[in-house]
């Protein structure tokens, strides 16, 4: 989400004699080439014909896979006489299917332009959606819920790596999603058609996801040198400023000149071989710490958005107020502010002590007191939205290039696997308190706060040793700019978002 406050007021005048970087603002302003261009007016731009679109799917992606957990309160395991191992089962198996696709997907994306990709991954999850809707056993909704692991697998990753090419790391922070409140109305069908109404709720799903995957082919942007809503120099612009994103002022700074100069740039920027790409991302102990900080917070999501319904309705509250009161909308102004101040180690770490404090009052409520319980379980879920897109932000705005197609890809993917653990946490038997599932989850948010605090010093460190650098030790690396800036992340221009 691009930032109003301190973005959005930036204009790049004809007092500006030089490359503008600092560690507050990375957006890129320059004298010559773009002294025409208001980066305001240009991000409200791109907002308005990139994010709607965007957002919408994402929305529709996450309310698909957890709608599962609605249905299970209108009737669906008692429908398909499902026992409690094939129910864990259905929802164990989409992560497996999810999480081994999304390194590919990430790649299929770059070949295909995000304008096929994504529409295309909406449209194959709308049609294995609405065919939830008619299964007639336990093993046709444990295959349907593979398929929809496999088709969905491309949307997230994707959305994010496609922010990535158009937002600076400050204007980038994604939002959850709400899949109670429509689960809420399409339980009323009940009957109609001679169908359950939980089966509504997967056929109306995924045919309100169809119809939105359709149009999104003429509406999803690809990457902003192609966009024909831009200008040849804002085009220029916004590839220039995202090329220099995270990168230290230095007096030895060349400055193309034009927008033809600027493309050229660009153009020459990955020629490295995908394979050590690839090779790269396996052996970066900082994915693996970001991993641990995608389980740490995934666990907490997918078991609250999957089980919370069950929870809350084994506290005494009807089906219909167990889906209404999943709703956390308050993410939304901790994005704000994690944009604003360019952070997202603190907000993430704020975020886990929240899901701490709040499993701990639920694993800690006594059986006379389901209110408090409830209260827990909410308080919980008020850390886990906002801090998920915040985790995955915070590894995307440290990798640059190809890279971050594949860095993005294998946190996602492997952090899915959190999901398929979670899927187990809440047993049956533990009703209607469910002290195990509490805390195992506080356990998995334990283990990401220690990994959000190594990668705050390793980072902290690194960017302390990249400040020390003069413009002499950089000569001394015996490389060009291109060269330096080609290296990425680990370029000695680059400061790592903290």
């Amino acid at each position: 989400m691009a930032d109003s406050s301190l973005s959005r007021s930036t204009t790049v005048g004809e007092d500006q004699q030089a490359l503008e970087l600092t560690d507050t603002d990375s957006s890129v302003t320059k004298d010559r080439a773009f002294s025409s261009i208001d980066l305001g007016k240009l991000l409200h731009k791109i907002d308005l014909r990139f994010l709607p679109v965007l957002s919408v799917l994402y929305l529709l992606s996450f309310l698909c896979r957890g709608t599962i957990g609605n249905a299970k309160t209108f009737g669906l395991s008692k429908n398909l006489h499902l026992t409690d191992k094939e129910y864990a089962l259905a929802l164990t198996v989409f992560f497996f299917s999810y999480a081994l696709f999304d390194v590919p997907a990430n790649m299929i994306l770059k070949k295909l332009r995000p304008s096929i990709w994504l529409p295309s991954v909406m449209v194959a999850t709308s049609i294995v959606m609405t065919l939830t809707g008619i299964v007639q056993s336990g093993g046709g909704l444990i295959a349907a819920r593979f398929f929809l692991g496999l088709v969905e697998a491309g949307l997230f990753p994707g959305v994010t790596y496609c922010i990535s090419c158009w937002y600076c790391r400050n204007e980038a922070h994604m939002a959850g999603a709400f899949a109670g409140l429509l689960a809420y109305g399409l339980h009323y069908m009940d009957g109609v058609g001679g169908l359950e109404g939980w089966r509504w709720i997967m056929i109306i799903e995924g045919l309100l996801t169809f119809v939105v995957a359709v149009p999104s082919y003429f509406l999803v942007q690809d990457y902003p040198h192609t966009a024909k809503f831009l200008t040849a120099e804002e085009r220029a612009f916004v590839e220039y400023r995202l090329r220099h994103d995270g990168e230290k002022a230095h007096s030895g700074a060349e400055m193309p000149e034009t927008s033809e100069e600027i493309d050229a740039e660009n153009d020459a920027a990955d020629t490295k071989p995908r394979l050590s790409y690839l090779k790269d991302i396996l052996l970066d102990y900082r994915i693996y710490l970001h991993i641990v900080i995608f389980w740490g917070i995934a666990c907490p999501l997918y078991s609250i958005s999957l089980f919370l319904p069950t929870i809350i309705l084994n506290l005494g509250y009807t089906s219909a107020k167990a889906n209404l009161l999943t709703h956390v909308y308050w993410h939304l102004i901790v994005a704000y502010f994690s944009d604003k101040f360019q952070k997202r180690a603190i907000f993430v770490l704020v975020s886990c002590c929240i899901m701490i404090v709040g499993f701990i009052i639920a694993a800690a409520a006594p059986v006379s007191m389901p209110s408090l319980s409830y209260a827990g379980v909410f308080i919980a879920a008020s850390g886990v939205y906002p801090g998920f897109p915040g985790m995955v932000a915070w590894c995307s705005n440290n990798l640059l290039g190809y890279k971050r197609v594949l860095g993005v890809g294998m946190q996602v993917g492997v952090g899915s696997f959190g999901g398929a653990m979670a899927m187990n946490f809440y047993r049956p038997q533990d009703a209607p308190q469910y002290v195990l599932g509490h805390c195992i989850n506080i356990m998995f948010v334990s283990l990401a706060m220690i990994a959000i605090g190594i990668l705050y010093w390793d980072y902290s460190c690194e960017n302390r040793i990249r400040d020390r650098l003069t413009d002499e030790d950089i000569a001394k690396m015996g490389k060009t700019e291109e060269e330096l800036r080609a290296l990425g992340e680990k370029s000695p221009y680059f400061r790592y978002l903290m």
